[in-house]
């Protein structure tokens, strides 16, 4: 009889573990819904204007027939007058093809703690929010361009991005979108590796392209497939978020841009537009 009544606690407490275990995981999927659903719903792409005739329905019909677009990501338009008017510290829009990554980027000059809990709404205690690094500019001019996102247990966020760090995701997801009010980059993933979180991460400036290079080749070269170009590549856009191979790790996808043929754009020389 004690030992029937051991088994049925046992059994009481296994099934209190399984539905606690349940709603969280109902949860999980409720709040990941909702969020999926809060960045659809954003003012994002510009309506195309509707045409004024016929013929000039017909003419882009034939035009569109002759000169299919290649990459259609790479010719969507962002809103971006409409997503300022709700937060004017907008700044861009980050795209993963094959992914959940597909949100604004936010910026504050010199502030990297105000949107790591904080989402484009504003809201406290959100970890929502998608940010450049403080010391970066916003028009992207730097040599290195940071972007920061979190890692999330439902999978929303930048957590797609530790699936980087597998070779095979890695040669199949070859394009990242990064949307500005002025440019679209296109962005081909360079390397990605879990480090540390050490100050030399986050360097934007350099005196040289030889110091530059020397620091792209270090940062990368624990990636065991990076596709690092020959020529060199003219800046580096890296997106961060935390790992858990050991305290503090971070998890960093390098992306240096590329033209719609895929080609690496050409590096600038230090002082001409930089």
């Amino acid at each position: 009889m004690e030992e029937k009544k051991k088994r049925n606690k046992s059994h009481a407490a296994l099934l209190a573990l399984i539905l606690l275990l349940g709603a969280a995981n109902g949860k999980r999927l409720l709040d990941r819904n909702s969020h999926l659903k809060k960045y659809a719903e954003m003012p994002t792409v510009e309506a195309a204007a509707p045409s004024s005739s016929a013929e000039t329905t017909a003419a882009a019909e034939s035009t569109a027939a002759a000169a299919p677009v290649q990459d259609p990501d790479a010719e969507r338009v962002i809103d971006f007058a409409a997503l300022k008017a709700k937060n004017p510290d907008v700044v861009g829009w980050i795209y993963v093809p094959g992914t959940v990554v597909n949100y604004p980027i936010l910026h504050r000059e010199a502030d990297n703690e105000y949107y790591l809990r904080r989402d484009i709404d504003g809201r406290e205690g959100s970890y929502d929010g998608v940010f450049l690094d403080g010391d970066d500019t916003t028009d992207f001019s730097k040599l290195q361009n940071l972007i920061y996102g979190h890692h999330m247990k439902n999978g929303t966020m930048f957590t797609p991005l530790i699936s980087f760090k597998r070779k095979s995701f890695f040669e199949e997801h070859t394009r990242v979108y990064l949307y500005t009010p002025e440019h679209t980059y296109i962005l081909k993933p360079l390397a990605s590796l879990y480090t540390d979180a050490g100050e030399d991460k986050r360097r934007i400036d350099f005196s040289d392209r030889r110091e530059f290079n020397a620091y792209v080749d270090q940062m990368t070269k624990g990636c065991e497939f990076r596709d690092l170009p020959a020529e060199g590549i003219d800046k580096l856009f890296s997106f961060v978020t935390c790992s858990y191979e050991f305290s503090d790790a971070r998890t960093i996808l390098y992306c240096y841009e590329v033209d719609a043929a895929g080609n690496p754009v050409k590096p600038m020389p230090l002082g001409s537009g930089l």
